[in-house]
């Protein structure tokens, strides 16, 4: 567990309930996602799963409310993109994909309950290695970033 800065990031996304079973309950919203582009930019490492504020809040992480893919400049996206600010996170990245997360979402609530923090934003919960990579699953790692602030 540590405390980050994320960067300013520029997103696509797809505001739709989702649970994650396995990869494949991910391919139809990537595919949405890359649908029309020139260029592919759904890589490893780029594309994401999120849950809303309020359902983190809640302690609510069986499902998730959003899949995104973060562009790099570079990246030209045909379709609405969105500007994320530069923001602190709670952040852990753990040996695991979307199916350990759950236990991590609730380590990341306690260390943000035990340094007097409040929920900002919706997660950022971003696979870096998986099937893309290998097929041994006791390689993925996945990190999980949740926006903060100091509590009033």
């Amino acid at each position: 567990m540590r405390i980050i800065q994320a960067p300013v990031r520029r997103i696509a996304w797809i505001r739709d309930s989702l649970s994650v079973k396995s990869y494949l309950d991910l391919e139809a919203p990537i595919r949405k996602l890359d649908r029309g582009q020139n260029k592919a930019v759904v890589f490893i490492g780029k594309v994401g799963v999120g849950i809303a504020k309020e359902q983190l809040e809640k302690k609510r992480y069986s499902r998730y409310d959003m899949v995104f893919l973060i562009l790099d400049k570079e990246d030209t996206y045909d379709g609405d993109t969105e500007e994320l600010p530069g923001e602190t996170c709670a952040a852990v990245r753990f040996c695991g994909s979307h199916t350990e997360a759950p236990a991590y979402y609730r380590k990341l609530a306690d260390f943000i309950a035990k340094h007097k923090l409040i929920i900002a934003g919706f997660s950022k919960e971003i696979t870096m290695i998986d099937y893309g990579l290998t097929n041994d699953t006791s390689q993925f790692v996945t990190e999980i970033q949740i926006p903060v602030e100091a509590a009033i």
